[in-house]
C-alpha cells in the first residue's frame, strides 16, 4: 500500500520482571489498512495492543501516532489522541448495568459534547451499520455472544474513530458468527475509511480481512507481508504456525 504510515512502532519493550514479553517490536501501520498482528497464545499480542493505546506504558521504544511519539506523550496529549482510537475488546467488556443503548452512547457522552438528541441519532445509527437496529432497550445479559460483539463494534464506531483496535475478534464464536464478524470488519474499514489494527490466532481471519499481516515471537515481529507472501513463506516458525504443527 502507498498511503502514509499513521502508526509506527521502533524497538518497543515491555518486561514484567525477567519476562521480556516486547523485546524490540518493530511495525508499520499505513492509514486506511488492515493490520494483523498474528501469534499463538501468550506471544505477548495483547501488551503490545495495550502500549500502543495507553493502557500500559513501555519501558524503551518508541510508539509514533502521526509524528508524535506517545510513549511520551502526557495525559493531556492522551486525552487528545484517544479521540481517535477506539477499542473492541476480546469479551466486548460491555456494561452489564447499562442497556444496549446507554453502552453505545457511553464514548459519545465521556468525548463528544454532542447534545441527547444527537447522541440517540449516532446510536441508532451505530446499531444500524452492525445490523442490530432497534435493539436499544435491550440488556446486555439479552444478548448472544454475537450480538455482544456486534455492540462493542457499535460503541467503538460511535464516535467515528480514525484507528479501531481489535482484540481477538473471533474468540468464542461458531464457524458463521465468525465469518459475519469478518464481513463486518471490512464493512466498517470501507465505509468509515478507518485504519483497523487486529491482534489474533485466527488464521482464516486474517487471511480473509487483512491488508499486511505480522508474526509476533519472542518478543519480536519476525515477519511483516502481503497475505499471500506470509502464506508461502518459509521462514520455521511462521510455517509451523501456519500448518498447525505442535511443536
Amino acid at each position: 500500500m502507498d498511503s502514509e504510515i499513521l502508526i509506527e512502532v521502533e524497538d518497543l519493550k515491555k518486561f514484567f520482571g525477567e519476562n521480556r514479553v516486547l523485546n524490540g517490536v518493530n511495525l508499520k501501520i499505513r492509514e486506511g489498512e488492515i493490520y494483523i498482528v498474528l501469534g499463538r497464545s501468550g506471544a505477548g499480542k495483547s501488551v503490545l495492543l495495550k502500549n500502543i493505546v495507553g493502557l500500559m506504558r513501555p519501558d524503551a521504544g518508541r510508539i509514533l501516532y502521526r509524528g508524535r511519539d506517545l510513549a511520551k506523550a502526557g495525559d493531556d496529549e492522551w486525552k487528545r489522541v484517544r479521540r481517535d482510537f477506539a477499542v473492541v475488546f476480546q469479551h466486548s467488556a460491555l456494561f452489564d448495568s447499562l442497556n444496549v443503548g446507554e453502552n453505545v452512547a457511553f464514548g459519545l457522552r465521556r468525548m463528544t459534547k454532542l447534545g441527547e438528541e444527537e447522541i440517540r441519532k449516532a446510536v441508532r445509527e451505530s446499531l444500524a451499520l452492525v445490523g442490530l437496529s432497534g435493539i436499544e432497550n435491550l440488556r446486555v445479559s439479552q444478548l448472544s455472544g454475537g450480538m455482544r460483539k456486534r455492540v462493542a463494534i457499535a460503541r467503538a464506531i460511535a464516535v467515528r474513530p480514525r484507528v479501531i483496535f481489535y482484540d481477538e475478534p473471533t474468540t468464542g464464536l461458531d464457524p458463521i458468527m465468525s465469518a459475519n464478524i469478518e464481513q463486518l470488519i471490512l464493512r466498517m474499514n470501507r465505509k468509515l475509511g478507518s485504519t483497523t489494527f487486529i491482534i489474533t490466532h485466527d488464521l482464516k481471519l486474517a487471511f480473509s480481512v487483512g491488508n499486511t499481516l505480522s508474526m509476533l515471537h519472542d518478543g519480536k515481529i519476525i515477519l511483516e507481508a502481503g497475505v499471500e507472501e506470509f502464506r508461502e513463506s518459509t521462514h520455521p516458525v511462521v510455517r509451523k504456525f501456519v500448518e498447525g504443527i505442535p511443536d
